[in-house]
């Protein structure tokens, strides 16, 4: 009897620690801004393109597009930023991955690239690409970056200017 108590009350903490965790909000955060900078600086440095530097307007905007995702707990990108602002989105599980493999994880897309005209730059029809040519555009030259999370998932919006993934265009 005591050991099925015991069970019960463990499963009811797990149950209840798994819809009680903690929403959070990171965009101003040094470590968080330093990740972030220098993963998508390690890929530009990689191509001999100058470095990007952090924003706290585009981090603001990038913001106020993850507290919108967290809350509809769906990614979908924000369309009345296209052609003003480029975005990257990223969303998993909350607390599972650290800033570096989230973007690290745009940046793996380089593996399906192939240098040529926009969009024609992956390795086949399916490549998904836009995420990395995002991050390398030359004529981007500023990014700005939000985490937010409802709990159960974290959203990483990035917001670039100039924007890229300019169709006809040459990403560097």
């Amino acid at each position: 009897m005591r050991l099925n108590s015991l069970l019960i009350i463990f499963l009811l903490s797990f149950v209840l620690h798994g819809y009680s965790q903690t929403k959070k909000t990171v965009y101003k955060d040094s470590d968080f801004i330093e990740a972030v900078l220098k993963q998508h600086n390690t890929y530009r440095e990689a191509l001999q393109l100058p470095a990007l530097v952090w924003s706290p307007a585009l981090a603001t905007d990038a913001l106020a597009w993850g507290q919108h995702l967290a809350e509809l707990d769906k990614g979908q990108h924000d369309q009345s930023a296209r052609g003003k602002e480029g975005e990257n989105l990223w969303w998993g599980t909350a607390d599972a991955y650290s800033y570096a493999d989230m973007v690290g994880m745009w940046g793996n897309e380089k593996n399906s690239f192939k240098y040529g005209v926009f969009p024609d730059v992956g390795t086949s029809r399916s490549a998904m690409v836009g995420h990395y040519t995002q991050m390398v555009w030359k004529n981007t030259t500023a990014v700005g970056c939000a985490l937010v999370s409802n709990g159960k998932t974290d959203f990483l919006v990035c917001r670039y200017s100039t924007p890229g993934n300019v169709i006809g265009e040459k990403p560097y």
